[in-house]
C-alpha cells in the first residue's frame, strides 16, 4: 500500500506495524502536510461487521476522552475506491513499553511508577467519560518523545474498549461485550475478565495496569509461565502470585505495596479509581513524575545486588468468594475498621498488627476453615491446572475436603432433647455445559464428532458438552485423507482451538528428501 492514496486526502508513506486486525502506516495530509498515523482493516477481516464495528468502536471511545495521555483519533472514514475502513490518529515518536523492557528488561523502580502514574492520567479520563479499556498491557503504553526531550505516556488501542451505557436505550454497543466473550491480552487480564464475566468495570483495568506494573518492575509478568489458556485461567483466579519482590528483591516495600493493591481477586479489594492508585504512588516519587529519555535505561547493577526488606503481606492476593459448609458453626463478625482504600502501606499495618487471642473452640474453628479454604483451593486450583481444567473433578474434591473437615471436628455434646431428624442427602449440582466453536481446516471438509458426523458452516463446528468433557473429532476429505484430534470443551473455548488435516494420504509416511532417507518425524503444533 506505499504511496496509495486514501480518500484522496492521506498519502501513505511507510508501514509502522501489523497486527492481527490490519495495519498501521505513517502517511501524510495532501493538504496540509501534517504527519499521521494511519490505521486500516486488511484482508479477509475488512468484510467481517464484527471487526468493523470494534474499528468503529475504538474510534467512539478514543473520541469520547479529553487528555494528552490518551492517543488523538483525528478523521475516521470509508476509502470508496477500496471500500477500506480507516482511523487517522497522531502520529508519535518514541516506542511502547513493551519493546523497551525487551531492550532493557526491568526498569529501576522510580521510572517504572512515573509510567504508571501517567498511564493513570489517561485512564482516570477514560473512565470519567465511562469507557473501559479492558485491553491494558505495556504494548498499549507509549512512550512518546517530545521534542524538549521529555517523554510522555499515551495509552494506545481502544478497540475492544467497553463504553459503559448508562441509558437503556443505547443499543448499538449492546452486543458488543456479551457474557462469555474474552476480549483481551490473556497474560494481563483480571480474574473477572478471564472468566468471562458481564460484570466488567474500570477496576479490571486497574488489575491490568498492576500486571503492567509487575512486569516494569521484574521483567516478567506472574503467569509467563504458563502456555495453555485453560490453565492460564485458573492460575489468574485461584494460583499463587508470587509477590514481585520475589522477582526483583530490590523493590522497595512501599512500591511493592503499590503492586499488592493492585493485584487483589476481589475487585472491592483493589484501587477503587485511577486517581486513588496514583494518589498513592505520587508520595514515592520525591524527584517529581515528569520522564526523560535518558531514565530509561537497565536497572543499575548496585541497585540489583540490594535486598529490599520485604513487604510484611499476604503472598497471594484476596480469592474469590467461597461458601462456608453449613455443619460449620459460624462466628460472630467482629466489626473492623479498615485503612483509608488510598494507604498502601495498610497491608504492611495489618500484617504486624498483634493478633487478638482466640479461645480454643474459637481456634478450632479458626484452623478447620482455613483448612477448608487452603485445601479447597488446591483442590479447586490446583487439580484443575493440573488435570487440565477439570473443573467437575476438582468440585468433588473440594466436597471430599469438606467431608474429612467435617469427621475430624470433635462429636456434638449429648442433648436431652431429640435430635432432628436427617437431612436429606444434598444432590450434587449438575456440572456446567458449554457449547463452543472449533475451527476446522479445510472449511470445506466433512467432520465427525465421536462418531457422528457434524454439519460445518464456514469451517466453524459447534461442540456441546459438559466442562471438561473431551470429544474426538474425525477432519476429513474423501477416504484419503483424514486426521482425528482429542478436543477438550473449557470455559474459554475448545482446545485445541484449530483442527488442520495435512493432505498426507492415511497410512502414508512422508519421507525425507527423494524417499529413500529416514521418515521426517511429524510436524508439532504449539499452543497459541
Amino acid at each position: 500500500m506505499i504511496g496509495t492514496l486514501i480518500e484522496g486526502k492521506y498519502r501513505i508513506l511507510r508501514q509502522l506495524g501489523a497486527g492481527a486486525m490490519g495495519a498501521v502506516y505513517q502517511a501524510e495530509h495532501m493538504g496540509t502536510g501534517r504527519r499521521v498515523a494511519l490505521k486500516v482493516i486488511t484482508g479477509e477481516l475488512a468484510s467481517r461487521q464484527d471487526i468493523i464495528d470494534r474499528f468503529w468502536r475504538e474510534a467512539k471511545a478514543a473520541g469520547r476522552i479529553d487528555t494528552e495521555h490518551i492517543t488523538q483519533v483525528l478523521d475516521s472514514g470509508v476509502d470508496r475506491d477500496r471500500n477500506l475502513p480507516y482511523l487517522v490518529m497522531e502520529f508519535l515518536s518514541g516506542e511502547d513499553l513493551h519493546g523497551l523492557l525487551k531492550k532493557t528488561g526491568p526498569l529501576a523502580p522510580d521510572v517504572a511508577l512515573r509510567v504508571i502514574a501517567q498511564a493513570c492520567l489517561g485512564l482516570r479520563k477514560a473512565h470519567e467519560a465511562g469507557v473501559v479499556h479492558r485491553d491494558i498491557k505495556p504494548a498499549n503504553l507509549f512512550l512518546a518523545r517530545r521534542d524538549s526531550g521529555e517523554m510522555i505516556v499515551k495509552i494506545l488501542d481502544f478497540g475492544i474498549a467497553k463504553v459503559v451505557m448508562e441509558q437503556a436505550q443505547e443499543t448499538e454497543t449492546a452486543g458488543l461485550t456479551k457474557t462469555g466473550s474474552l476480549l483481551g491480552s490473556p497474560l494481563y487480564m483480571s480474574p473477572e475478565q478471564a472468566l468471562g464475566s458481564k460484570h466488567i468495570d474500570h477496576r479490571s483495568d486497574l488489575w491490568s495496569l498492576g500486571i503492567s506494573l509487575y512486569q516494569a518492575l521484574s521483567g516478567r509478568t506472574p503467569f509467563d509461565h504458563i502456555t495453555a489458556m485453560g490453565q492460564l485461567v485458573v492460575e489468574i483466579n485461584y494460583g499463587r502470585l508470587a509477590p514481585v519482590q520475589e522477582r526483583a528483591p530490590w523493590v522497595p516495600p512501599e512500591v511493592a505495596a503499590v503492586v499488592d493493591r493492585a493485584l487483589q481477586r476481589k475487585p472491592n479489594d483493589r484501587f477503587q479509581s485511577a486517581a486513588e492508585m496514583r494518589d498513592a504512588i505520587l508520595p514515592l516519587l520525591t524527584h517529581g513524575w515528569t520522564l526523560a529519555e535518558s531514565m530509561l535505561t537497565p536497572v543499575p547493577e548496585s541497585l540489583r545486588a540490594h535486598v529490599a526488606p520485604r513487604l510484611m503481606a499476604s503472598s497471594s492476593p484476596s480469592l474469590p468468594e467461597m461458601p462456608v459448609p453449613t455443619f460449620l458453626p459460624q462466628a460472630p463478625q467482629a466489626a473492623q475498621t479498615s485503612p483509608h482504600p488510598g494507604n498502601t502501606a495498610g497491608a504492611m499495618a495489618r500484617s504486624q498488627a498483634t493478633p487478638p487471642r482466640a479461645s480454643p473452640a474459637k481456634g478450632l474453628l479458626a484452623v478447620g476453615a482455613a483448612a477448608l479454604v487452603t485445601a479447597g483451593v488446591v483442590a479447586g486450583g490446583y487439580l484443575a491446572v493440573r488435570r487440565s481444567i477439570d473443573l467437575a473433578g476438582a468440585m468433588r474434591a473440594q466436597a471430599w475436603v469438606a467431608e474429612a473437615i467435617k469427621a475430624a471436628l470433635p462429636a456434638p455434646l449429648p442433648r436431652s432433647t431429640p435430635a432432628p431428624a436427617p437431612e436429606a442427602p444434598a444432590v450434587p449440582p449438575e456440572p456446567p455445559t458449554r457449547t463452543v466453536k472449533l475451527r476446522i481446516l479445510p472449511a470445506d471438509a466433512s467432520v465427525e464428532v465421536d462418531g457422528k458426523l457434524v454439519p460445518s458452516k464456514n469451517g466453524i463446528v459447534e461442540l456441546t458438552g459438559e466442562l471438561g468433557s473431551v470429544h474426538r473429532v474425525r477432519v476429513f476429505v474423501a477416504p484419503r485423507y483424514s486426521t482425528e484430534k482429542n478436543v477438550v470443551v473449557t470455559a474459554v473455548g475448545p482446545m485445541p482451538e484449530l483442527v488442520v488435516m495435512p493432505f498426507t494420504p492415511v497410512g502414508v509416511r512422508p519421507q525425507a528428501g527423494n524417499g529413500t532417507g529416514p521418515a521426517a518425524q511429524p510436524r508439532q503444533r504449539k499452543f497459541e
